[in-house]
């Protein structure tokens, strides 16, 4: 296996007194700030080369490239899979029983109306077209999953409404 050699560096020749800048390796760190442009839809993992951009070469040869990696931090409210965006919406059981509109937010701020249908139930997956990742000319869609929440804090009246509606539906409980 070769290697440079550990007193000169690969140069051969070993100096008297070495730098006091570099200690005699003939490199310095120094740090700089290049701006980079993201590319619309960039995922985890994806790479960028800036030509010129690296550590210079030794004895005094040209730079080599910068390689970038990007680490995309995953977001509070959608999650991604591929260029499709999924999110997952609280609604009540009078939304999901009788049917509603809802507002849902898209990943650049405007909001859609959903309509929910009568008799939805929890997991049901509404697909809303062109909402997605855009990358190369292609844009994904958003997928809105509905999860009904029950309330836990029924008042006494509340309860006897509950237990109305679940003996004409004929639910058990």
């Amino acid at each position: 296996m070769k290697r440079p050699c550990p007193a000169c560096m690969g140069r051969g020749t070993i100096p008297q007194t070495p730098c006091s800048a570099c200690d005699g390796t003939g490199t310095v760190r120094q740090s700089r700030k290049i701006q980079v442009a993201v590319p619309k839809g960039v995922e985890n993992g994806s790479k960028v080369r800036l030509s010129g951009q690296g550590e210079r070469g030794t004895l005094g040869g040209k730079p080599g490239d910068l390689l970038i990696t990007f680490k995309v931090k995953p977001h509070r409210f959608f999650r991604r899979d591929g260029l499709n965006l999924e999110v997952t919406v609280p609604i009540n059981i009078a939304q999901a029983s009788l049917g509603s509109k809802i507002r849902v937010r898209t990943a650049d701020g405007k909001k859609v109306v959903l309509r929910i249908p009568p008799g939805t139930q929890t997991g049901t997956r509404f697909r809303v077209r062109g909402q997605g990742v855009e990358r190369g000319g292609r844009v994904g869609d958003m997928f809105v999953e509905v999860k009904i929440e029950v309330p836990d804090g029924l008042t006494p009246e509340g309860k006897r409404l509950m237990e109305a509606l679940a003996t004409d539906a004929q639910l058990k409980y």
